[in-house]
């Protein structure tokens, strides 16, 4: 084990990060006001060194798309450095190694450039319950809070398609046609996400939901995101 990951591995498994980590799950950032299509949004992907931020999983890299009148108008990547190693299942996943990031930014200065990118826009992500957990564990190893509203495709397509039995993003966009180039990658996968996103907001705005309150309410968007956030 590389010098100094004894140590943060410690931090992140320590009962107070589990803790902080059940808080932040129920952070409820104020939705903005006005109809659903005329918001800002940030649809974000991130990958990681495995599926359990609490119990030390650390952030790889982030991608994002921000959306303005439900049109992407810029883009956000970057690598990042763990500071700990990364598993062979994982690497055989997203394709990342320790190696290829050696160059790259560690959290707090890349959640921090991230942060400064996505302003006060709304953040999306499918499955945002991991996403979400994933940068609240940063923030407790020190990198800075995302104090956005979040929300996740995953449970808008639960709230529009409960007969589905696929609600993944390579089903979604299966049925929708639309192409994943990059899967797996942070940035193509937030590109997917993002061309998702738009039309499942067309298809919430025909069920005539007026606001992201009322989105949330519909989907039942901050229960199950806390509820999920206990498996991360």
């Amino acid at each position: 084990m590389a010098r100094g990951i004894g140590s943060w591995l410690r931090r992140a498994l320590a009962p107070g990060g589990q803790a902080f980590l059940r808080a932040r799950a129920h952070f409820r950032a104020a939705w903005p006001d006005g109809p659903i299509a005329a918001q800002d949004y940030v649809v974000l992907d991130l990958e990681s060194t495995g599926l359990k931020p609490s119990g030390g999983d650390a952030l790889l890299s982030i991608g994002a798309v921000r959306l303005r009148d439900a049109a992407p108008i810029a883009e956000f990547t970057t690598l990042v450095h763990p500071g700990r190693d990364i598993p062979p299942e994982s690497t055989r996943y997203h394709g990342l190694t320790l190696e290829m990031l050696a160059d790259a930014p560690r959290a707090p200065e890349a959640i921090a450039r991230f942060r400064d990118f996505a302003g006060d826009a709304v953040l999306v992500a499918h499955s945002a319950a991991f996403d979400r957990s994933l940068l609240y564990m940063e923030e407790h190893r020190g990198a800075p809070a995302l104090t956005n509203p979040f929300l996740c495709s995953l449970l808008v397509s639960r709230w529009l398609d409960p007969q589905e039995a696929d609600h993944s993003l390579d089903g979604l966009c299966g049925r929708e046609g639309i192409v994943i180039t990059g899967r797996h990658e942070a940035l193509g996968d937030a590109r997917a996400t993002a061309e998702l996103w738009v039309r499942l907001l067309a298809r919430a705005g025909a069920r005539g939901v007026a606001d992201l309150n009322d989105l949330a309410r519909r989907s039942r968007m901050e229960a199950q995101m806390a509820e999920s956030a206990a498996h991360f």
